[in-house]
């Protein structure tokens, strides 16, 4: 006897996404940071609540992909990480942290978004929330006396006091240049597509838009997020004309060469602080080689060292283990190479069973899945010198990218293979190979 499958009646969650988009101004542009009089208004918690709420009750079907529970796997394992080290209360608030800043955008943004016109809407927010940073940066930039520079509203960037120079930021978790620099280079993809997909009043502005986004990169004074525009550049050309071998090499070398050039200097404005960041690299593997299981515990790592590992990396695996590392990687890794997969060996829509507007769409979905990769490449290179493990700007773009996976998926449902139980193994194996190649620089080469 057949088992009966009860049809789920499709609901979009328009007012849920509306929500979403408000959280997705108030979490990058910020708005309520312009004044001081409501910079402590709990604007964002109060937008994440309804837009959680709407979405439970509105939204039909609600996706989980096995990346959804691999990132809210996380949270138990903060909490035993931290029982292990003695210190329950204080697993109990960083879980909280890694729900707020993790879990719940991942969790939002990857199911709210279900079609392409929202996918283009929370685009756009990005990139007009790029633009604002760079304005302000401007305005820093060009007011700076020595000390520092103001921008919009109470906003202010303190100069370097090693190189005497200003470094621009923003406001709320974009207040280090380093992160600001980040958001950047993730933008230039957005602002290629459209250049690439518009018409050509769109290509005048996306040019131009292009250009703010190098002038932005430039006032960051950050190395890193120079090393993550020139590299994305570079993995865009590598995996578009390049052979499978070759990338296969690329990858398996480039947490080495990154190595390589912090130990050199070529990442900081002083030998002293290359040398810092290799200190720290080094520490925090001792850390995982003597907590090997569930690491020291998110959050102590600045406690141990009294400085962040400035590698994602390594910082996560020092943190909360072999446990930790593995499902966090594997997230990462697992939908780095879907998308990959997805860039080099997607199957095309043939026959009549398909209309027209499906295929349309389905190279649109195609387009848009590639953009978020690249976007994801700068985050990977630019979080190669930075502790960004658990940052609420991963989990957004990790988020745009899965709702991507999700609309593939619900046009081609063979596709949903790439996120079998064998490749999300596989994926956590993976993820190590970048550990491995750093701890192999450090001993064999430095």
């Amino acid at each position: 006897m057949a088992k009966y499958t009860p049809i789920v009646k499709e609901k979009d969650a328009a007012l849920a996404f509306f929500f979403l988009l408000l959280y997705a101004i108030f979490i990058l542009i910020r708005p309520h940071e312009f004044s001081p009089s409501t910079e402590q208004m709990i604007i964002i918690k109060v937008l994440a609540i309804l837009t959680i709420v709407l979405t439970l009750f509105t939204l039909r079907p609600i996706t989980l992909l096995p990346q959804h529970y691999l990132v809210f796997s996380l949270i138990p394992i903060i909490m035993i990480s931290a029982i292990f080290n003695g210190w329950f209360s204080g697993g109990l608030y960083q879980a909280n942290i890694m729900i707020v800043s993790a879990a719940i955008p991942f969790f939002l943004f990857s199911n709210c978004i279900t079609n392409i016109n929202r996918q283009h809407i929370m685009m756009y927010v990005c990139l007009a929330a790029a633009l604002i940073m760079v304005y302000n940066g401007h305005l820093q930039y060009s007011s700076y006396n020595g000390e520092y520079g103001t921008g919009i509203g109470n906003s202010q960037s303190v100069g370097s006091v090693r190189r005497q120079e200003i470094r621009i930021t923003y406001f709320g978790f974009f207040s280090d240049p380093n992160d600001l620099g980040m958001f950047l280079v993730m933008n230039f993809p957005i602002a290629a597509y459209f250049y690439a997909t518009g018409n050509f009043i769109k290509k005048i502005i996306m040019l131009g838009v292009i250009a703010c986004l190098l002038y932005g990169v430039y006032m960051t004074g950050s190395r890193g997020t120079l090393l993550g525009v020139v590299g994305t550049v570079s993995v865009y050309y590598l995996i578009t004309k390049a052979g499978s071998k070759l990338i296969l090499f690329t990858i398996i070398m480039a947490p080495l060469v990154a190595t390589l050039l912090a130990s050199f200097g070529g990442m900081s404005s002083s030998e002293s602080s290359a040398n810092g960041r290799l200190d720290a690299w080094y520490v925090g593997i001792h850390m995982l080689m003597t907590h090997p299981l569930f690491g020291i515990g998110m959050g102590n790592f600045i406690e141990e060292h009294n400085l962040v590992a400035h590698n994602s990396y390594i910082h996560i695996a020092a943190e909360l283990g072999i446990a930790g590392y593995s499902i966090w990687g594997g997230v990462l890794i697992v939908s780095m190479l879907s998308g990959f997969l997805l860039i080099k060996k997607h199957p095309t829509l043939e026959g009549d069973e398909y209309s027209e507007k499906t295929k349309t769409d389905y190279l649109n979905e195609l387009r848009i899945n590639k953009m978020l990769f690249f976007s994801m490449v700068g985050f990977m290179i630019t979080a190669f010198f930075l502790s960004r493990s658990y940052s609420l700007l991963l989990f957004v773009f990790l988020g745009l990218q899965t709702a991507s996976f999700i609309r593939v998926f619900k046009i081609q449902p063979a596709l949903k293979s790439l996120f079998s139980a064998k490749m999300i193994y596989k994926c956590m194996w993976y993820s190590w190979l970048i550990i491995f190649t750093v701890f192999i620089a450090m001993k064999v080469g430095l």
